[in-house]
């Protein structure tokens, strides 16, 4: 027997050999790669020709082995095991991963799809899928790999961490510029707004919420004016969207006015700010193990967060 060093088998041939060993059967070798029994044969035929040696005989019902195959078949299932593994980590490099987030609609549409461009042209293979929701989503429902969550802050100063990107975020009031003016009757710097326009002012309310009654308690005791909501939201973006609009005074959170304030469309007409009482934070699934590209998600977005300043 001399087989030719210039011969290379193909891919094909050496799936096929590894399969009819293994089966001793040219049908259920055909029926493993998904392929006719006369390309199996082919593929045999071929080896065998260009080899120069038999590589199968029949014993009974069942293809026995050769000596030849007997020498050399852990090698040939070695490479193609080898070639396998190799396409599964191609493909799971290659292939493009989502990643699914839980989130208030309102931070999501103020502050994350804003920037997001930013982490698809750093992470081009992650493909967001965006699940927004105000309520507690259950993970497993949801398929979510990571939610961005506002809960109670734990007692204690708390420092940022990936996890906790703001712990210590203000609750500002708001407006628009031109409101502020028409209001005060000429145009006036941030922070130095006096105290009594509140008298005068429109109040913005959120749902069910009490910020603008501490703020008054903080700041304001003796305020004996009357807080009528002419406006009130369960949205904090229509809040956000109607300060813009002129509308009146809002209070809202540092994540949903840094934008605002530093584009100038709205402005901060005292400098008193109330702490928030509840933190945004980071909750990953109990069952799983959080993947490279979620950690990605939560490293990028927390130094996003931490970086809004105004300016």
């Amino acid at each position: 027997m001399a087989i030719s060093r210039r011969f290379v088998p193909t891919l094909q041939e050496l799936r096929a050999l590894d399969a009819v060993a293994r089966h001793k059967s040219i049908s259920a070798a055909a029926r493993e790669l998904n392929v006719s029994q006369p390309t199996i044969s082919y593929h045999i035929k071929q080896l065998e020709e260009r080899w120069d040696v038999k590589l199968f005989r029949m014993n009974g019902r069942n293809l026995e082995q050769t000596e030849l195959v007997q020498d050399i078949l852990s090698e040939v299932s070695a490479i193609n095991n080898g070639i396998e593994n190799l396409s599964y980590l191609l493909a799971s490099q290659t292939a493009r991963k989502q990643l699914t987030i839980g989130i208030a609609p309102s931070l999501a549409s103020i502050m994350l799809v804003p920037r997001l461009a930013e982490f698809s042209a750093l992470h081009p293979n992650v493909a967001i899928r965006i699940s927004a929701a105000n309520r507690f989503v259950d993970f497993a429902e949801e398929k979510l790999d990571v939610a961005l969550r506002l809960l109670p802050k734990t007692e204690g100063d708390l420092g940022a961490s990936p996890l906790i990107p703001l712990p210590q975020e203000r609750m500002r009031v708001v407006c628009a510029p031109s409101y502020l003016a028409a209001l005060a009757g000429e145009p006036i710097a941030p922070h130095s707004a006096p105290v009594e326009l509140l008298a005068k002012a429109d109040f913005i309310h959120e749902d069910e919420a009490f910020h603008w009654q501490k703020y008054l308690e903080a700041y304001w005791p003796d305020f004996s004016g009357q807080m009528v909501p002419q406006l009130t939201f369960n949205n904090t973006d229509l809040i956000l969207q109607s300060a813009i609009a002129g509308r009146g005074f809002a209070i809202l959170r540092d994540l949903y006015v840094i934008d605002a304030l530093n584009a100038g469309t709205l402005i901060e007409p005292f400098r008193e700010t109330l702490p928030c009482q509840r933190a945004f934070q980071f909750v990953l699934p109990e069952t799983s193990i959080p993947s490279a590209q979620v950690w990605d998600f939560i490293n990028w977005l927390s130094a996003e967060m931490q970086a809004m300043h105004i300016r």
